[in-house]
């Protein structure tokens, strides 16, 4: 004599078509949380990587023997790599990477976020130029190591946000769960990073 717990002619049960269901939902959160944590450590590495170039970008102009210096950060095209260059202004009033290498080349351009990452100037967005032609300027005064406007500096070289524009809103970097705000204090030309 058969049970009633039979729901078709192959005799699968109802707990066990639960238990698969419960399965395939398991794996399933797995898998969105693995995405969401791979893009939110993205995030993160791309944050701390701005803040790393820009440290850097200070520490060179304010170096002895150094002249302008300028970073340059921008997606390589629609949803590409973003990349960040720091360039010198060298005697003939050319800028060159530090291997002397002449600007436009990308000899020493450093990969400093995934296409995954959002960057922006405002909370969720993703405005960094996509064009190195228009790319965002950061440069420092060398007497009194605040930031200047990128037209002071680069010759007019200003993309589609001033250094002024970046000091006002700061730059943002979403990705997964995870989104931080890089400030930019324009006297005293500290950066810091947070969580928000």
């Amino acid at each position: 004599m058969k049970t009633g717990l039979r729901s078709n002619n192959k005799g699968y049960s109802l707990v066990e078509l639960i238990v698969v269901i419960a399965i395939i939902a398991v794996v399933g959160l797995g898998a969105t949380w693995s995405i969401i944590l791979v893009f939110s450590a993205n995030a993160k590495t791309c944050a701390n990587d701005i803040v790393g170039a820009i440290s850097e970008c200070k520490i060179e102009t304010m170096s002895k023997g150094q002249g302008n210096v300028k970073l340059i950060l921008y997606r390589d095209g629609e949803g590409g790599t973003i990349y960040s260059e720091l360039l010198f202004k060298d005697a003939s009033d050319h800028w060159t990477f530090k291997n002397g290498q002449p600007e436009g080349t990308a000899g020493e351009r450093e990969k400093i976020g995934a296409s995954r990452c959002s960057v922006g100037t405002t909370d969720g967005s993703d405005d960094i130029p996509t064009d190195r032609g228009t790319a965002w300027v950061i440069c420092f005064n060398r007497a009194t190591g605040s930031f200047v406007s990128a037209e002071d500096v680069a010759d007019g070289v200003a993309g589609d946000a001033t250094t002024q524009a970046l000091l006002d809103s700061g730059i943002w970097v979403q990705g997964g769960s995870k989104k931080y705000q890089i400030t930019l204090e324009a006297l005293t030309g500290k950066t810091s990073k947070e969580l928000k």
